[in-house]
């Protein structure tokens, strides 16, 4: 990436940081998870904590945690699983760090188009939910995000997520004007997403063990090659 699509970039990405705030973080859950996953990008709460449930380890990092409405919900085989929140913004680190301060979680300011600013010790598992599609970016832009969390990964760990396609899917009467505004306010910047170009990135890099594309939404499992 040159230094002026580096910087488009950056400054996308400051631009979609700007809604995830103590305001619009108060009522994410019930538009995000109670209407719009559900009804417009066609993938309910059941479908997404089955998702969780098959991948989530003892030993786990919650990427782009929004509120931590999913990982609150999960329920861990012990009382003390060594848990891990990243994300760039400092209000969702907030909130999530404290719905799920119970398990003492270790805090990362992270912006996902760099490497990582520290060193982290590796997990069994990785997830990044519902972020792709906010990265500026092409598939392969955005996606080296997924390169960045890879060393994070241990040897047979697992990254598991989602992510909302815009082109080569049916978009339903909800789905396509709410992707188009999302794109418009720039909260989301998935005009040119599409399964194809996702898969082939994630063969090219990862062992997928799990693809599959449910309304307009990617859900994908991968392990190191």
């Amino acid at each position: 990436m040159n230094n002026i699509a580096q910087e488009l970039s950056i400054a996308k990405v400051k631009r979609s940081q700007r809604y995830f705030n103590k305001a619009s973080l108060s009522i994410y859950d019930f538009i995000l998870y109670g209407f719009i996953s559900k009804y417009a990008w066609g993938s309910s709460i059941q479908r997404l904590d089955a998702h969780y449930k098959k991948y989530v380890s003892l030993s786990h990092l919650e990427v782009g945690v929004g509120t931590g409405y999913l990982l609150n919900r999960i329920k861990f085989a012990t009382p003390s699983p060594r848990l891990a929140l990243m994300d760039l913004s400092q209000a969702c680190l907030e909130k999530t760090k404290i719905k799920v301060s119970r398990y003492a979680p270790e805090i990362y300011v992270q912006n996902l188009l760099e490497p990582m600013q520290r060193s982290i010790p590796q997990f069994d598992s990785v997830s990044i939910n519902y972020v792709l599609h906010c990265i500026p970016g092409s598939i392969s832009q955005k996606c080296q995000a997924l390169l960045h969390l890879k060393p994070l990964l241990k040897q047979d760990g697992i990254l598991f997520g989602t992510t909302v396609l815009s082109t080569g899917v049916p978009k339903n009467l909800l789905a396509r004007p709410a992707m188009s505004f999302l794109n418009l306010l720039g909260v989301f910047n998935n005009s040119e997403d599409s399964a194809i170009d996702l898969e082939k990135f994630l063969k090219a890099h990862f062992k997928i063990t799990h693809f599959e594309v449910i309304g307009v939404t990617a859900f994908f499992a991968v392990k190191i090659n």
